[in-house]
This record gives C-alpha cells, structure tokens and sequence, in this order.
C-alpha cells in the first residue's frame, strides 16, 4: 500500500467525498424542481451530508488501517480534522432531518445503512442463533469455526446494483418525502418528467459505478471482487454493454436534449476511459449527468 501523505489524506477523506456529493446534491435540486417548482434545501442537504458521512468514513477506515506504517504520523495528525469534517456534516444531516417529515430519516436510514455494511463481515449463524434465542429455540453453543461472513461486498454485481439503486431510487424517495410531495407532481419541468428522470439517473449512476470498475479490473481481478467486468472477464463486453444501455436511454428520452448530451457524453466516456487512465479524469464520468443538469440550470435562469 502506498505511504500515506497529508496530500492524500485529505484528498480521499474530504475532497472526494464533497466530490460526490456535489452530484447527489445537483440531482437532488433537480427533483425538487421537478415536484414543487423550487429549491428546498432539506432534501439536498440530507442527500450531499449522507453521501460525505458514507464516503469519508469508509475511507478514514482504510486509512486507519494504515497505522503502524510510514504513514502513520500523517494519519495521526490528520485524523482529528477528519472527525471535525465528519461531525459538522452529521450536525447538518441532524438539522435537515429533524425539520424534515419522519418518512425522510427512515428512508435516508435504509438507503446508507448498505454502504456503512458495504465491507463490514456478517456472521449470518450467529445474527440466526441470537434469533432462535429470542424465540427460545434449541441453541447449539457450538460455532462453525469454517464457517465464512457474509460481507455485501463480495455478492456478485451488487456493487453496481446499490450504487444505481440508491443514487436513483433513494434520492428521490429522500426528496419525496422530505417535500411531502405526491408520486406524480403537477408542476410542469419540461422537457423533465420525474419517471425518466429516475430511470436516466439510474443507468448513469450503475453506468459510472461500472466504469470505476473498470478503472479498478485488476486490482478487482486479482482481489477476486465480483465486479461486472471481473464476471464478464472482459472490458470490451464491458464496454459494448454500457453503450447499447446507454444508447436505449438516449433512443427512449430523445425528446429530452439534456438526457441526449448526457447519454452521449457517458458513452464517449466508456470508450475513452480505462484502467490506465490516470483517476481524476474518471470524475468525468461521476458528473455525466450533473454536467447537464447544472447546463439546464443556467439556460433556465437566464430564459434561454
């Protein structure tokens, strides 16, 4: 593992994670729009501090692992700021939440409690012998010492599937409930509608999962994750399946010009991006759709 700097430190525990929640935070605005006609800013904060808390500490937890190393005094001094950092976006998590409905924290609760168990090991017998406890069945003390956890992780293709479902689907059942808005709104977005919108953000959100994945094949391949190119065995399968599912995006929402460009963009990316494309360019593809929601924005604003 590469020594720990105060450069990198910084860049994987507060950088890349305001990096990423600065797309939840654009998709969120723009399903608020799409519902009630404005901004509110409860749902978008609940959604960016959801995606700085899950981000910045999962990787704060693999820089701790690196204690012991050349690294570590770096990690020592910057640990503290890291849980400053973590503390103000839970205090602004708490405060949306709390002048949010109720339906909101339980929703922002199913949708992050995956990636806080993203790598953490289950010991489904023993979650089952507490059960049977409970209920007074026969308890056997012995534990199957063979016996593997269960870690998310290491399902096949469930990387892709959290990551499109939860940046899709859970932002907008966030959003929803936080607004207290009905299933279908009343307030004309065009050329949005709220249904297209949530299926082109999940394809391009599993879509950009899948090409980090390729940015990641071998580290991936060697470590046995059973990502969707390490099961395809395969970038150019890889590939030719991202464009002909982001081609039918683009084909089905055609009336749509921004859903189009993005569409377009994401499958240039596929094709151009690889696994030795150096890694800030591959945030390229992490902000394939707020490029464009954020284009809509601006011509909204100035009437154009």
């Amino acid at each position: 593992m590469a020594t720990t700097t105060a450069s990198s430190f910084i860049s994987s525990v507060i950088l890349q994670p305001l990096i990423v929640a600065i797309s939840s935070a654009v998709y969120s605005s723009l399903l608020s729009y799409e519902m009630v006609g404005n901004l509110d800013w409860r749902p978008i904060v609940i959604c960016a501090t959801s995606d700085v808390l899950v981000i910045a500490a999962d990787h704060l937890k693999d820089q701790e692992i690196v204690t012991g190393t050349r690294g570590a005094a770096v990690i020592k001094r910057f640990t503290p700021l890291a849980r400053i950092f973590l503390a103000l976006n839970a205090s602004l998590l708490v405060a949306a939440l709390s002048l949010s409905p109720p339906k909101a924290t339980f929703f922002t609760a199913v949708f992050t409690s995956p990636a806080f168990l993203w790598t953490t090991p289950l010991d489904l017998s023993r979650i089952g012998a507490v059960l049977k406890r409970l209920i007074g069945a026969n308890y056997s003390q012995e534990v199957d010492k063979a016996h593997k956890p269960f870690i998310i992780k290491r399902v096949p293709g469930m990387k892709a599937f959290f990551s499109g479902t939860i940046r899709s689907c859970g932002v907008f059942l966030v959003v929803q409930s936080a607004l207290q808005s009905p299933w279908k709104s009343t307030h004309n977005a065009l050329p949005w509608t709220i249904a297209e919108t949530l299926v082109w953000s999940m394809v391009n959100r599993t879509g950009h999962c899948i090409m980090s994945d390729v940015r990641d094949y071998d580290e991936d391949k060697e470590a046995g994750v059973p990502t969707i190119p390490v099961l395809l065995d395969s970038l150019l399968k890889t590939r030719m399946i991202l464009t002909v599912v982001h081609a039918a995006i683009l084909t089905a929402f055609r009336h749509n010009p921004f859903i189009v460009a993005s569409s377009c963009f994401a499958i240039a990316l596929v094709w151009i991006l690889g696994k030795d494309t150096p890694k800030p360019y591959f945030r390229l593809s992490l902000h394939s759709q707020s490029i464009f929601i954020v284009t809509y924005a601006v011509l909204l604003t100035f009437g154009l």
